[in-house]
Protein backbone atom coordinates (compact mmCIF):
# COMPACT_ATOMS: atom_id res chain seq x y z
CA UNK A 1 0.00 0.00 0.00
CA UNK A 2 1.31 3.44 -0.93
CA UNK A 3 1.98 5.94 1.82
CA UNK A 4 -0.23 9.02 1.85
CA UNK A 5 1.56 12.08 0.46
CA UNK A 6 1.80 15.44 2.24
CA UNK A 7 3.29 18.78 1.33
CA UNK A 8 3.85 21.53 3.88
CA UNK A 9 3.86 25.01 2.31
CA UNK A 10 5.31 27.66 4.59
CA UNK A 11 7.73 30.52 3.94
CA UNK A 12 9.47 29.50 7.16
CA UNK A 13 11.22 26.38 5.90
CA UNK A 14 12.01 25.25 9.44
CA UNK A 15 8.28 25.19 10.22
CA UNK A 16 7.48 23.29 7.03
CA UNK A 17 10.30 20.83 7.73
CA UNK A 18 9.02 20.22 11.26
CA UNK A 19 5.52 19.48 9.97
CA UNK A 20 6.97 17.18 7.30
CA UNK A 21 9.01 15.32 9.91
CA UNK A 22 5.95 14.81 12.10
CA UNK A 23 4.06 13.58 9.03
CA UNK A 24 6.79 11.08 8.21
CA UNK A 25 6.63 9.72 11.76
CA UNK A 26 2.86 9.33 11.23
CA UNK A 27 3.42 7.29 8.06
CA UNK A 28 3.31 9.94 5.34
CA UNK A 29 5.67 10.55 2.48
CA UNK A 30 6.28 14.27 2.79
CA UNK A 31 7.94 17.25 1.20
CA UNK A 32 8.22 20.96 1.86
CA UNK A 33 7.89 24.12 -0.15
CA UNK A 34 8.48 27.72 0.79
CA UNK A 35 6.41 28.96 -2.13
CA UNK A 36 2.70 28.62 -2.74
CA UNK A 37 3.25 29.95 -6.26
CA UNK A 38 5.73 27.16 -7.01
CA UNK A 39 3.24 24.60 -5.76
CA UNK A 40 0.61 25.92 -8.14
CA UNK A 41 2.96 26.46 -11.07
CA UNK A 42 4.10 22.84 -10.87
CA UNK A 43 0.52 21.65 -10.31
CA UNK A 44 2.03 19.73 -7.42
CA UNK A 45 -1.17 19.94 -5.39
CA UNK A 46 -2.55 17.16 -7.58
CA UNK A 47 0.08 14.72 -6.28
CA UNK A 48 -0.70 15.12 -2.58
CA UNK A 49 -3.29 13.70 -0.24
CA UNK A 50 -2.73 16.42 2.37
CA UNK A 51 -1.62 20.03 1.89
CA UNK A 52 -0.58 22.08 4.92
CA UNK A 53 -0.84 25.78 4.06
CA UNK A 54 0.52 28.79 5.90
CA UNK A 55 -2.00 31.58 5.32
CA UNK A 56 0.60 34.35 5.02
CA UNK A 57 3.46 33.97 2.58
CA UNK A 58 5.27 36.59 0.55
CA UNK A 59 4.67 35.27 -2.98
CA UNK A 60 1.05 34.11 -2.77
CA UNK A 61 -0.93 34.25 0.42
CA UNK A 62 -3.02 31.39 1.70
CA UNK A 63 -6.28 33.00 0.63
CA UNK A 64 -5.12 33.16 -2.98
CA UNK A 65 -3.91 29.57 -2.68
CA UNK A 66 -7.28 28.46 -1.28
CA UNK A 67 -9.07 30.09 -4.22
CA UNK A 68 -6.64 28.58 -6.74
CA UNK A 69 -7.02 25.10 -5.23
CA UNK A 70 -10.80 25.42 -5.29
CA UNK A 71 -10.76 26.59 -8.92
CA UNK A 72 -8.69 23.53 -9.84
CA UNK A 73 -11.08 21.16 -8.09
CA UNK A 74 -8.42 20.07 -5.61
CA UNK A 75 -9.43 16.95 -3.68
CA UNK A 76 -6.53 16.97 -1.20
CA UNK A 77 -7.23 17.35 2.47
CA UNK A 78 -6.25 20.85 3.63
CA UNK A 79 -4.76 21.92 6.96
CA UNK A 80 -4.31 25.68 7.43
CA UNK A 81 -1.67 27.22 9.69
CA UNK A 82 -1.23 30.81 10.83
CA UNK A 83 0.59 32.83 13.44
CA UNK A 84 -2.27 35.30 13.39
CA UNK A 85 -5.38 35.13 15.48
CA UNK A 86 -7.81 32.21 15.49
CA UNK A 87 -10.62 34.37 14.10
CA UNK A 88 -8.67 34.73 10.87
CA UNK A 89 -8.19 30.96 10.64
CA UNK A 90 -11.90 30.36 11.24
CA UNK A 91 -12.77 32.84 8.49
CA UNK A 92 -10.33 31.23 6.07
CA UNK A 93 -11.75 27.84 6.98
CA UNK A 94 -15.25 29.00 6.14
CA UNK A 95 -14.03 30.31 2.78
CA UNK A 96 -12.26 27.01 2.05
CA UNK A 97 -15.35 24.95 2.88
CA UNK A 98 -17.65 27.28 0.96
CA UNK A 99 -15.41 26.75 -2.07
CA UNK A 100 -15.66 22.97 -1.79
CA UNK A 101 -12.26 22.24 -0.28
CA UNK A 102 -11.80 19.40 2.17
CA UNK A 103 -10.61 21.36 5.20
CA UNK A 104 -9.50 19.00 7.93
CA UNK A 105 -8.53 21.63 10.47
CA UNK A 106 -6.43 24.62 11.46
CA UNK A 107 -3.37 25.19 13.60
CA UNK A 108 -2.33 28.42 15.29
CA UNK A 109 1.41 29.04 15.57
CA UNK A 110 3.03 28.16 17.82
CA UNK A 111 1.26 24.83 17.88
CA UNK A 112 1.81 21.67 19.87
CA UNK A 113 3.22 18.60 18.17
CA UNK A 114 0.31 16.59 19.55
CA UNK A 115 -2.13 18.83 17.67
CA UNK A 116 -0.33 18.21 14.36
CA UNK A 117 -0.21 14.47 15.00
CA UNK A 118 -3.94 14.38 15.84
CA UNK A 119 -4.87 16.15 12.58
CA UNK A 120 -2.63 13.86 10.55
CA UNK A 121 -4.17 10.78 12.15
CA UNK A 122 -7.60 12.09 11.17
CA UNK A 123 -6.36 12.59 7.61
CA UNK A 124 -5.49 8.93 7.17
CA UNK A 125 -8.44 7.42 9.07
Amino acid sequence: MDKPRLIAVDDELEMAAMIAEIAEMAGFESEVSSSAKALLDAEAECRHDVIVIDLFMPDTDGFELINALANRGCTATIIMVSGYDKTLLRGAGKIAKANGLNLLGTLTKPFRLDDVEALLRKAID
